[in-house]
């Protein structure tokens, strides 16, 4: 029934203003369709530029954030910390206004919910020649891509073939190995192991694995949500933080292992427990982190070893012998960790965009990037093994 106030009157012509505005809006700009026969889909097949002619840099480059990151809004400042310089000519916003005249198009995949309004315009001012990017951190086993088929030019992404890196680290050598010293690090070593774990449910069992790991006789602490409260350093968003450095510095082995199983994912867990944590990061598969270019001796890989006993008696004869547990930190005289956090990719995007001939060169479209994420990229039950 309509109230007698008018409520309902006002929502009723709210509606129809909004609707005459899209409908104005799909009328003024120009159709974009994937049945075009210019470049319709960003595809290498399709692709006119020219090999024999050199094209002029662009001097300034726009890229439209279609979304938020984990609901904080995007702009230059936030995604282009790892390369400042980049906003010199780099412009990174996120007004609906500048997505008309944008050089590409970003989607945070956890966030892709809020285009459910705004897609359908963006669509329909899509140019051929501005791809649009699908950015996404999280392993397949808590993250689905969007399913439209065909709606995405290039991946921003953890996985080594991803078009851009959105990866969590890497490590950077040396020209020259470092005279360093690794003594100060054995001397605030007082602890054994330990895990900050925030979700306790996870596909690969990795709870159930720390709690077998200790009940075997690994001595080790468990804080967060899973384990004893650290105050205001519980959440996932907490890892960076400073109190986090401090809980963990005292420990001599991190339990790095990820809440899935899958092919390249390695978090900030691994990373940091490199980087400044000081901790010799144990991980499940030595596969998954050799794959990225670490160097064995920097860790510990449970299933290096037959058994979880094994495991621990080698845990527990390294912690125990200043010698042995730092030829795990010898690596740090030749690399040193660039923690990126999955912002990397950013300051490729944007280098590549300044070059039209580049951008050119690298044309494409997938077709089910779904799938591409998905299909047979993790293996989640590798860890019953250790723990039945």
């Amino acid at each position: 029934m309509f109230s007698s106030n008018g409520t309902t009157w006002k929502t009723i012509l709210i509606l129809a203003i909004y609707t005459f505005i899209v409908l104005v809006c799909w009328e003024k700009f120009p159709k974009f369709a994937w049945t075009e026969p210019i470049n319709p889909k960003f595809s290498t097949e399709s692709s006119t530029v020219s090999t024999t002619s050199k094209s002029p840099k662009k001097l300034n480059v726009t890229i439209y954030a279609a979304t938020t990151y984990y609901h904080d809004l995007i702009n230059s400042d936030f995604v282009l910390r790892r390369c400042p310089e980049m906003k010199n000519f780099c412009k990174v916003t996120n007004k609906f206004s500048d997505a008309d005249t944008a050089d590409a198009f970003v989607f945070h995949s956890r966030n892709f919910y809020e285009t459910s309004l705004t897609l359908p315009l963006l669509k329909n001012i899509r140019k051929p020649n501005v791809p649009w990017i699908i950015w996404n951190i999280e392993s397949p086993s808590h993250e689905k891509l969007p399913g439209e088929k065909n709606l995405f030019n290039w991946t921003m992404t953890y996985r080594r073939d991803s078009d851009f890196s959105a990866r969590y680290g890497a490590l950077e050598k040396f020209i020259k190995t470092a005279n360093i010293s690794l003594e100060g690090i054995w001397k605030y070593k007082n602890k054994t192991a330990t895990w900050l774990g925030s979700n306790c449910q996870t596909p690969n069992n990795r709870f159930r694995l720390v709690q077998r790991m200790i009940q075997e006789g690994l001595e080790a602490d468990i804080w967060g949500s899973c384990g004893k409260p650290t105050g205001l350093c519980d959440g996932v968003l907490k890892q960076t933080e400073p109190c986090v450095l401090d809980l963990i510095r005292p420990y001599k082995f991190y339990l790095a292992v990820e809440n899935s199983n899958c092919k390249d994912y390695v978090t900030e867990k691994f990373w940091k427990s490199l980087e400044d944590r000081m901790a010799v990061p144990i991980v499940l598969r030595r596969e998954t982190v050799q794959d990225l270019g670490v160097p064995d001796s920097a860790y510990i890989a449970v299933d290096d070893f037959e058994t979880l006993d094994e495991f621990i008696q080698h845990v527990i004869k390294v912690g125990s012998d200043k010698e042995m547990y730092l030829k795990y930190r010898e690596w740090r005289k030749d690399y040193r960790v660039v923690f990126d956090n999955g912002f990397y990719g950013w300051c490729q995007l944007c280098k590549r965009l300044q070059d039209p001939e580049e951008v050119g060169r690298n044309r494409r479209s997938y077709e089910d990037v779904e799938r591409w994420h998905s299909f047979e990229m993790c293996d989640d039950n590798y860890t019953i093994k250790f723990i039945t």
